[in-house]
């Protein structure tokens, strides 16, 4: 059995691809297996997999017919994958080489069911790496394990715990299939363990599906993924400041596309009717909506000191 299994989902990314294969192929955990999931890509992506997988026999290569999207990319992912644990990467993306390896250690020293990994941002122009506030979430776990509802990727997932409660991607979701897998986790592991030296980097890549102009679709998508993510909570047992931490960060995500400029009539509607769904079947009301603006006033002191400090360091 595989100490790790790497599921890498992949559409039209041949000017990203061999960059994310040669930071995954190269691990220094070697004993992993690389699951391939080629969905029906119109570029040379295919040939790219290919001789990577003739070169490597810990990839295997699986070759969707019709492009089906990249929840049940993962999803198949996670069936076929074999290891110990599961972890992922776009295939835009890439990874320290010694990324896997350093989880999988933490993993085994502590007995944890999750790792997880620091999130970077790296700019393709400059070949700049850097740290934004709004994915730095890892010193927000440390005061709640709830704040781990975004950047799946940076963690590996103990598989027989995902396969056990059947957490998988949201698979008729084109967005928002993401934050719903990582919410749902945080509902079974006991124990998150995080490491801030493993670190995994997130592409500036315009072409990506969810990085292109919004469309009616995406906010559909998003809206469908909310009211999921409010009906799993909802089922679920958990305390009251873990459900105000996630519905909390759902709510963001409708006001932020709420307020977008270049958002249609039809759009602006689809949000406000969710929005409207999610506070109608919220457990706690008048609490997640306190929550919510003590949090605002929180970030808006912190984005004044933030400011502050860069300004002191021009001067």
């Amino acid at each position: 059995m595989p100490q790790v299994s790497v599921i890498i989902p992949v559409y039209n990314t041949q000017n990203y691809l061999k960059k994310c294969l040669d930071s995954v192929c190269n691990q220094t955990l070697s004993d992993i297996e690389i699951i391939c999931v080629n969905d029906c890509s119109t570029d040379n992506s295919l040939d790219i997999l290919t001789e990577y997988s003739k070169k490597d026999s810990r990839i295997k290569l699986i070759d969707f017919k019709e492009n089906k999207g990249a929840a049940i990319a993962r999803n198949i992912g996670i069936d076929e994958a074999k290891g110990e644990y599961i972890g992922f990467v776009d295939s835009d993306d890439f990874i320290d080489l010694d990324f896997y390896e350093k989880l999988y250690s933490k993993a085994k020293d502590e007995g944890a069911e999750v790792v997880k990994g620091k999130l970077f941002l790296y700019d393709l122009e400059t070949g700049k790496k850097y740290l934004e506030d709004w994915i730095n979430i890892n010193n927000k776990i440390i005061k709640h394990k709830a704040y781990f509802y975004f950047t799946f990727t940076t963690a590996i997932y103990k598989r027989k715990m995902v396969i056990d409660n059947d957490i998988h991607f949201l698979d008729k979701l084109k967005h928002f299939e993401d934050p719903y897998f990582t919410i749902k986790a945080n509902l079974y592991y006991k124990k998150l363990i995080l490491v801030n030296d493993a670190c995994y980097y997130y592409t500036n890549n315009p072409s990506s599906s969810s990085r292109k102009n919004i469309s009616i679709e995406h906010i559909q998508s998003m809206a469908n993924g909310a009211r999921s993510v409010i009906e799993l909570l909802n089922r679920a047992d958990i305390e009251e400041a873990h459900y105000k931490i996630v519905f909390n960060f759902v709510l963001e995500q409708l006001l932020y596309w709420a307020n977008r400029i270049e958002c249609s009539t039809s759009m602006i509607k689809c949000v406000t009717d969710t929005l409207y769904f999610i506070f109608n079947n919220c457990a706690y009301p008048k609490n997640c909506l306190f929550f919510h603006f003590m949090k605002k006033k929180e970030d808006e002191c912190r984005n004044k000191i933030h400011r502050l400090r860069t300004v002191l360091k021009k001067t």
